[in-house]
């Protein structure tokens, strides 16, 4: 076959390649495109377009190789090609009878086969080498295969900080809050990272054989969301503290808890405190001082003759309160602790206790003390709704109260108080009132005829007389309210449990209703119905 170039440029075919030569004079003339597309046309399948183009680029007026000699595709190898296309594969089979035919099957011949039908991409070189190299003939051979695409990575939600999934306040249905492993909380300050989210990846595409891109989905996104005290970022990819404090988790949600940290012992290098959020103590509070604050109060150390007081929060200390009348623990939502010696405890909520109560003043809506050998034994305990405890009292029959209590009784009490007093302050009030409208009375009724000086005199202690007199039957009346508002029930839905012995100097009350045990009983729950302690078990 011709030689193509030759048209456009000297050419010289030797043994060891094809060699062409560019002077200055024709470079101008020529194009390396126009050159590569009529070795394209002749369907040479060796060459290689750089060379071709170096030499026009350089015009040197000698020949310079720019490649091995031609191999020109022959058509006729088609009859003995047989290939099957799907977007990501090509299977190609060459028939025994090309050899017969005295049909030469190269690599390249192959390969400018394949573009023929359309193949562009993915197609193994070496296989196709390998047939005739190898007598590959008759044989499906896959020779291209396509890219699947690769969907991109999903985002995630890298976290900045430890955050412990069991310090979160867990809130049940009676409204406690109970916070776990103090030592593991983390300390966040205004500003900081919590969250960092890694954003969605968009994919790599794929690649038919035919050369076509197969579109790739992006990973799944992941929303960054924050609980309380957290702000996400304008860019989204950041979820930051909004105030300094500590990390919970609630569900799925981040939380930063408003905390006071203190890493040692409430004591002289510490005084006393008063705070509006959270106060976390590592160590104990120590004999005279208080803690107070309107949040939750969680102490790891003990408590010992001192006060402590959470007026919307709960508390928790987990080493026990000691004291001799002398502690008081205040908690609105709840008080959990290890242990109660001689101390007073309040609180709206349910007091929980794991050990034992020891002649402790305990007044709470519910208490529990049930922990297999768990034991109240004296002191007395004021419940509004149930209490569960598993040991009452002991051996020796010290005297241990148990006692179910209308929740507002204490408060009338004292309002009772006030108003009685209030009644007796008025009654003196009037003593004098009275006796002056008797004396001007009998001056006027002795003149005979009244001065203006003196009617205006009189008025007066009348007005006083009457603004005393509304007074009194303003609380005459709050004082019978009172007074029906403190009628005892005859039934009630609250209850006492008993899991364990019940001993001898326990006593039961429920409005003021006592029974008192004589012997040693077990397993019950009391009762109040129509007027009287009942027992069941």
């Amino acid at each position: 076959m011709i030689n193509p170039l030759k048209k456009i440029v000297p050419v010289e075919e030797r043994s060891d390649g094809v060699y062409i030569t560019v002077t200055r004079e024709n470079s101008s003339s020529l194009n390396a495109d126009d050159m590569i597309k009529a070795l394209d046309v002749a369907m040479v399948l060796n060459y290689d377009p750089q060379p071709i183009r170096d030499a026009i680029k350089h015009c040197k007026g000698i020949f310079e190789r720019i490649g091995p000699l031609f191999e020109y595709y022959d058509p006729s190898i088609e009859r003995y090609v047989e290939v099957v296309v799907t977007p990501l594969k090509a299977v190609m089979k060459v028939g025994a009878m090309c050899v017969t035919d005295n049909i030469k099957v190269t690599g390249p011949a192959l390969f400018y086969c394949l573009n023929k039908k359309g193949v562009r991409y993915g197609i193994k070189k070496e296989i196709l080498a390998a047939v005739s190299r190898e007598m590959l003939y008759d044989k499906e051979l896959t020779v291209a295969e396509g890219k699947l695409p690769v969907t991109g990575a999903d985002a995630v939600i890298l976290s900045e900080v430890n955050i412990d999934h069991n310090l979160k306040p867990v809130e049940k249905k009676n409204g406690t809050v109970d916070f776990r492993n103090i030592e593991t909380i983390t300390m966040i300050n205004n500003g900081q990272v919590i969250l960092k989210k890694i954003p969605a990846a968009k994919g790599e595409p794929g690649k038919t054989v035919t050369g076509e891109d197969i579109p790739a989905n992006e990973g799944k996104d992941i929303r960054l969301s924050g609980g309380k005290n957290t702000v996400i970022s304008d860019d989204g990819f950041f979820l930051l503290a909004s105030k300094s404090g500590f990390v919970y988790k609630d569900g799925e949600l981040i939380n930063v808890g408003d905390v006071l940290s203190i890493a040692k012992d409430v004591d002289f290098s510490v005084g006393n405190i008063k705070y509006s959020g959270d106060i976390l103590i590592k160590g104990s509070v120590m004999p005279g001082f208080t803690v107070e604050t309107e949040g939750n109060i969680v102490i790891g150390g003990q408590v010992e003759s001192a006060r402590v007081t959470s007026r919307n929060g709960s508390v928790e200390i987990q080493k026990g309160i000691l004291g001799k009348s002398d502690t008081h623990v205040s908690g609105k939502i709840s008080i959990n602790t290890e242990f109660v010696q001689e101390a007073v405890l309040q609180s709206e909520g349910k007091v929980a206790i794991k050990k034992f109560c020891l002649h402790g003043d305990i007044t709470c809506r519910e208490f529990e003390a049930k922990e297999a050998h768990s034991s109240v034994i004296g002191g007395h305990i004021k419940v509004f709704s149930y209490m569960e405890i598993y040991q009452a009292g002991n051996e020796t029959g010290i005297v241990t109260k148990l006692a179910i209590v209308d929740k507002n009784e204490a408060v009338n009490i004292e309002k009772l108080k006030e108003f009685q007093a209030l009644k007796v302050k008025l009654d003196n009030a009037m003593e004098p009132v009275k006796k002056q409208l008797k004396t001007k009375a009998a001056i006027l009724k002795k003149a005979g005829e009244t001065s203006g000086r003196m009617t205006d005199e009189l008025k007066k202690w009348i007005n006083i007389y009457n603004d005393l007199t509304l007074k009194l039957k303003y609380i005459d009346k709050s004082i019978a309210e009172v007074n029906e508002k403190m009628k005892k029930p005859d039934t009630c839905d609250g209850y006492i449990k008993v899991m364990g012995n019940i001993f001898p100097g326990t006593e039961l009350s429920f409005f003021g209703i006592t029974k008192n045990i004589k012997n040693v009983i077990a397993n019950k729950i009391f009762r109040f119905r129509e007027g009287s302690i009942v027992s069941e078990g």
